[in-house]
């Protein structure tokens, strides 16, 4: 009987150390996460980048949002802001009275987090109050083909024929962020107690989120000349900015909660930042002038770390490619062929709308501008 129940229990153990050994051996083969030779993901696939031009006649395009219906919102410095639905003429929604100078008009545009159930947009733009420019950033709500006032949420900013700022968009945490430059005052931006030269996070109200890194302020990093592109990385969350330095020095920054980056103190891209954050990348002595920097997305798994920015006055479209807080990759995909660059919004499925900057006086417009472009990556 004991020899018998030894043996049953010799071949139950035989039994499970085969069945345990063999379920392993499988289970590593087919879960891509069990072996990275194994996953479909470490077979990295390369990319050309096809641009198409999508619209022409656009009057300074700032920026551009991409509404849930996959329609766009796009902003004109002068004033207006019109919707395109990708297959008729854009009809303007709105037209909003800016102070236009130099630098200063409409610039940036952001959609709410849930705007199927609130439609809500966001503006950025400039106005004159007892002979001075001053920003603001205002609620709109898009309902019927047009956008109707809801709110002003921020107000009073100093404005500027330069360094205006001018970008906002919502983080993954839903709040509001919101990019302001010195206004040509530089020491504004070392001033933790003014919203000049900052990067600002807000509740989609204006008020002060309770978890603001500084209690009391909408400051969130400061330091700042001229910040004109800001995103997430797809995987990380981390804040991504682009900043114009002064006489080239221009900037690609990771930013930190209450961190300081140097303005106007640093005035060289990593070479005089012992003090403050150094950039994650300088332009050193070329001038790119960059803008609107916006992330591929997880559409297509090989561009989840890949970005583009835009250059005005280098008149370049950049990809980079960060991990892990640095960058493992760095081209040019557009150089010179359309001029000045200004907005990169990401289509979200690899592909980028870029916008030209063409007609702001800085350079000599073609017949088609200004122009949006759609960069499309075309796998080889």
């Amino acid at each position: 009987m004991k020899d018998t129940l030894a043996a049953r229990l010799l071949l139950l153990a035989v039994l499970i150390g085969f069945f345990t050994f063999g379920y392993v051996a499988l289970y590593k083969k087919s879960d891509p996460t069990a072996s990275k030779t194994d996953t479909p993901y470490s077979k990295e696939t390369s990319y050309t980048w096809e641009t198409e031009v999508l619209l022409t006649g656009l009057e300074i395009p700032w920026d551009v949002a991409v509404l849930p219906d996959e329609t766009l919102l796009i902003t004109e410095r002068t004033g207006k802001v019109k919707h395109w639905d990708k297959k008729n003429q854009p009809t303007t929604v709105a037209e909003i009275p800016v102070a236009i100078v130099s630098e200063s008009g409409l610039t940036g545009v952001a959609i709410h987090p849930k705007f199927e159930s609130n439609s809500y947009v966001y503006l950025y733009y400039t106005y004159r109050s007892g002979g001075e420019l001053k920003n603001k950033v205002v609620r709109y709500v898009f309902k019927n083909g047009a956008l109707a006032e809801d709110k002003t949420i921020l107000n009073n900013l100093t404005g500027g024929q330069i360094h205006n700022g001018g970008r906002l968009r919502f983080g993954p945490d839903e709040k509001l962020y919101v990019l302001t430059g010195d206004a040509a005052r530089p020491e504004l931006a070392q001033r933790s107690d003014r919203l000049e030269g900052k990067v600002l996070r807000m509740n989609d109200d204006g008020t002060i989120p309770d978890d603001n890194p500084t209690k009391g302020s909408l400051v969130y990093s400061l330091g700042h000349r001229n910040p004109q592109g800001i995103t997430w990385h797809t995987l990380t969350e981390e804040l991504i900015e682009t900043e114009h330095g002064e006489s080239a020095y221009d900037e690609v920054n990771i930013i930190e909660p209450t961190k300081n980056y140097g303005w106007p103190t640093a005035r060289k891209g990593d070479l005089d930042h012992q003090n403050f954050v150094a950039p994650l990348l300088s332009s050193n002595t070329e001038t790119w002038a960059p803008s609107g920097i916006d992330f591929a997305g997880l559409k297509i798994w090989d561009l989840r770390n890949v970005a583009m920015f835009a250059g005005l006055r280098g008149q370049k479209l950049q990809l980079i490619e960060i991990q892990d807080k640095k960058i493992l990759r760095h081209e040019t995909i557009i150089d010179g062929t359309y001029g000045r660059l200004r907005a990169v919004t990401a289509r979200g499925d690899g592909a980028f709308y870029v916008t030209t900057s063409n007609r702001d006086g800085r350079t000599k417009p073609t017949e088609q501008d200004d122009r949006l472009l759609l960069v499309k990556p075309i796998a080889k």
